[in-house]
């Protein structure tokens, strides 16, 4: 019996060994696939944008090796290396993509990084590089597996409301367009779903969004289908107020003024010596529109400068990247929000001011009969029935004087100010009310 009792002993020693050993070496695999995941998740982050995510200043200048023909792109943006690869990783900007790193070596992969075409040797650390050459090998996604050719996400978004809503709405809101600093998520995620869906995994560069990589790559996909049904910006609302920061960001955000001038604008300009003036859009481009081509072609506000007017109709996207550009550099100064309102107001809030103004006399060409009850219901408990109540200079030499500037103020408001953006209006009730205001003595 005792002989008995210690074989049972042994044995269920020996089963717990056994036990303890596999459980150990279970938590060992879990733990090194979990540090296996932060080093992808950290270094998606990195090729998305690493001197956003590693706080550092960007190199000076553009990338070396970043194709010449492409110099529209910003200086700094040349350095990260989705710029060059793609957030579907197959490619960008004439270069080649990396899809064909997925499963390579992790010391071969940063041997690249480390080469003379990228040169990163002296600009990341050695275990940022390490985490990039992990993402690299083992955490692309096959992004066409999951958007289609159309840009729609693949998977149903049915019954994923309570998963979005207890993760992202107490930031981005349950419509998706609380933060300014992005585009309304619904119209990220339409417009550009391979970059959304790789912030969805690996999170934002430098920010506190967290990744949902660990939830796995089916959440993900749905969430970003989910995202797609969220509403747009209302582009009315967008339009009125780019046209009040084309007419003055710094005021209508309450930025600190521009300390040095526009690096475009000439440096024998008329404004050259108030450099907060040289970032208005209005001052290059004109109120008309025109720049060069319009009332700007001549007089103390003529800088060479074409204008936008051939950039009416054209695609948003297209234009908030030339927002950003190296030309106009708005992407340091302004919030993403207020870049794509600014490019709708360029693409979808510019009128022909040649069908409201006359060129030769300045005057407008409408019914001041007909605009005067709508001055005096709309304007009048403002601006008061002789238009001085408001401002210094009376409303009627004002509209005098500048036209074109009052023609897109009555449209879209006042930078920082109360006045409201009359966009919904009837244009020719506009034109009524404003050639009654020239009238006003």
């Amino acid at each position: 019996m005792k002989s008995l009792f210690i074989g049972i002993h042994n044995c269920a020693t020996f089963l717990a060994t056994i036990l303890l050993a596999t459980f150990v070496g279970s938590l060992h695999v879990q733990l090194a696939a979990a540090a296996d995941e932060v080093s992808i998740i950290h270094g998606a982050r990195l090729y998305d944008d690493w001197f956003r995510e590693s706080n550092v200043q960007p190199p000076v200048g553009p990338h070396p090796s970043f194709p010449a023909k492409n110099s529209g792109v910003p200086a700094n943006e040349t350095w990260r290396c989705s710029t060059c690869h793609g957030m579907d990783y197959k490619g960008s900007n004439g270069m080649v993509g990396i899809r064909t790193r997925q499963g390579a070596d992790v010391k071969a992969i940063i041997a690249l990084l480390k080469n003379a075409t990228h040169k990163y040797d002296a600009l990341i650390s050695e275990s940022d590089l390490q985490d990039i050459a992990t993402f690299v090998s083992s955490g692309q996604m096959d992004m066409a597996a999951i958007v289609d050719a159309s840009r729609r996400a693949k998977p149903t978004a049915q019954s994923f409301e309570k998963v979005y809503g207890t993760i992202c709405a107490g930031c981005h809101d349950l419509d998706g367009r609380r933060m300014r600093g992005i585009p309304p998520l619904g119209e990220a995620a339409r417009q550009r779903p391979n970059e959304v869906l790789h912030s969805i995994l690996f999170g934002h560069p430098g920010r506190e969004m967290p990744a949902l990589l660990p939830l796995g790559v089916d959440v993900a996909a749905k969430m970003l289908a989910y995202l797609q049904t969220l509403p747009a910006v209302n582009l009315s609302v967008s339009v009125a107020h780019g046209g009040r920061l084309y007419d003055d960001w710094q005021a209508e955000e309450g930025a600190r003024k521009q300390a040095l001038a526009h690096p475009s604008y000439p440096a024998t300009g008329y404004y050259a010596k108030q450099p907060q003036v040289t970032w208005r859009c209005r001052t290059c481009h004109g109120w008309d529109y025109k720049g060069n081509q319009g009332e700007y072609a001549t007089g103390p506000s003529a800088t060479g400068i074409k204008g936008i007017r051939g950039m009416a109709g054209g695609d948003t996207a297209q234009i908030m990247a030339l927002l950003r550009n190296s030309t106009h550099q708005y992407g340091a100064v302004l919030k993403e929000r207020d870049i794509l309102d600014l490019a709708n107001f360029v693409s979808s809030g510019q009128i022909d001011m040649d069908i409201a103004i006359d060129r030769t006399s300045r005057r407008f060409k409408g019914d001041a009969g007909h605009g005067s009850p709508y001055f005096r219901a709309i304007c009048a408990s403002c601006h008061g029935q002789d238009g001085k109540r408001i401002t210094t200079t009376s409303l009627g030499r004002l509209v005098k004087r500048n036209p074109y500037g009052s023609m897109h103020m009555i449209l879209n408001g006042h930078p920082d100010e109360k006045m409201p953006a009359l966009r919904e209006l009837d244009l020719q009730l506009a034109i009524d009310i404003l050639t009654y205001v020239q009238d006003i003595p």
